[in-house]
């Protein structure tokens, strides 16, 4: 009888265990819009072969069982968005969204993300936030709290010719380096004077240009003056601002008073293949545009290829407006667009979702990450890497721009906002309207678009 009374509670000790080991077990589900073999495919493979191993691995580690299931689609970014906000209002879907950052602050206010606290009370004491660029990192940062980390992001500086700019006599020609708009403005000014062939300095403006204009020229100037087209702290668009006027007189300044630009190739028909067109072909000295233009634009097997780039093609960073009078006080400006990943706050796994979120974030995790889709990295201690090193354009680039890039506010009105920008600095550059009267014409449409509640002048 004792031996049968051993035997039930050996058996009951071992059902115990049996459901606390099953109960323990834990899925993760990551969701990203590619598939194997077809879209975005290289970070599909990434997530495949080296995340949901090195993962699993790690919690197995730690004591913990966790399978990770990647969830792949291949539809348009707009009806991928559709899916995660039904995902997240139905409290289902997966833990960890592949996330475009453009989509963060709409997603926010409609109440369907969450920020880091949410899933860790000590999210803010994980050593890995040390290595992240301030200015990458707060690009996933809204009012002050942090939704995400980005996977890399890209940025946008001035792009100019080396040939050119030592047949114009112009100092420095090899590692040029503008302090202010008016050290811009001049080398703009002696390229005219010495070579009056070659176009000396293009600033994207137009709506031929489409978001071209908004990110590679009208932000770049009205960053460098301090401004912003949304004020978060106060959550109002900013529809007039000395800002504003100043980056619309630098236009001015440039395509009307001194015609250091070719308005009228701003506002053209494909405006944009055509700029580029010119540039590769040495008739634009200076082009301000993004890292991409280096990569799929500019490089030996691209569209509008120059042979030999490495040593023709220079990069500086765009100065503020005057030293320390760009925003947050920088001497150089930038502005960034690009993805990351974001925890959702349908996960029921709270806890092992932020650790997924660090996992991803570690740096032997964006290193696999970049070797198979290059972009900037989020992290300074990879910008060390072979991985980034051995290209000296990313390297140098990443130091000098990482820390001084921002990015758009990523709202459902932003798109109509931007189409204004683009009238508006088309206006001015073609000699439609002055500063001033495209400003107010801005503001009255603006202030349509978005109400007046939601308009703040500075």
């Amino acid at each position: 009888m004792k031996n049968n009374k051993t035997l039930v509670v050996f058996l009951l000790l071992v059902l115990v265990l049996s459901i606390s080991f099953i109960s323990s077990a834990a899925t993760l589900k990551l969701i990203a819009n590619g598939t194997e073999g077809g879209k975005n495919s290289d970070e599909i493979d990434y997530y495949k072969s080296y995340l949901k191993p090195a993962f699993e691995e790690y919690m197995a580690s730690q004591g913990k069982d966790v399978t990770l299931e990647i969830i792949e689609t291949a539809v348009p970014d707009e009806q991928y968005k559709s899916r995660i906000i039904l995902d997240i209002k139905s409290g289902t879907g997966a833990d960890v969204i592949s996330f475009d950052q453009f989509w963060l602050a709409s997603f926010v206010k409609a109440g369907l993300l969450e920020p880091m606290e949410f899933y860790s009370s000590n999210y803010a004491s994980w050593d890995g936030w040390d290595y992240y660029y301030e200015g990458v990192k707060s690009m996933m940062e809204f009012n002050g709290k942090l939704y995400g980390i980005m996977k890399g992001t890209d940025l946008r500086m001035i792009y100019y010719n080396k040939e050119i700019f030592q047949k114009a006599g112009i100092k420095n020609w090899w590692a040029w380096q503008p302090e202010s708009w008016e050290d811009l403005l001049n080398t703009a000014r002696k390229i005219k004077k010495e070579l009056p062939g070659v176009i000396p300095l293009q600033l994207n403006a137009g709506e031929q240009m489409g978001e071209a204009t908004t990110m590679q020229g009208f932000y770049m100037a009205l960053l460098g003056a301090g401004g912003r087209l949304y004020d978060q702290e106060v959550g109002k668009w900013v529809v007039k601002s000395d800002a504003l006027l100043d980056t619309l007189n630098f236009y001015k300044t440039i395509y009307l008073d001194e015609k250091l630009g070719d308005g009228d190739l701003q506002v053209s028909m494909k405006a944009r293949e055509k700029t580029f067109e010119k540039f590769a072909a040495g008739e634009i000295a200076m082009l301000v545009e993004g890292t991409w233009f280096w990569t799929s634009v500019i490089a030996p097997d691209a569209p509008w290829s120059i042979e030999y780039r490495d040593s023709i093609i220079g990069w500086a960073g765009m100065p503020a407006k005057e030293p320390g009078a760009g925003i947050r006080g920088q001497n150089f400006v930038t502005i960034s667009g690009g993805t990351g990943w974001v925890p959702s706050p349908a996960t029921k796994n709270k806890e092992l979702t932020w650790e997924l979120i660090k996992f991803i974030g570690s740096k032997e995790s964006k290193t696999e990450y970049l070797k198979r889709k290059p972009a900037i990295p989020a992290r300074a201690d990879i910008a060390n890497s072979p991985i980034i090193q051995n290209d000296p354009f990313m390297s140098n680039v990443t130091a000098a721009l990482s820390p001084c890039t921002t990015a758009r506010p990523g709202f459902s009105e932003y798109d109509k906002v931007s189409r204004e920008v683009q009238i508006m600095t088309g206006r001015v550059v073609t000699g439609q309207m002055s500063p001033e009267a495209a400003l107010e014409a801005f503001a009255k449409e603006v202030t349509n678009i978005v109400g007046k509640e939601n308009i703040i002048e500075k």
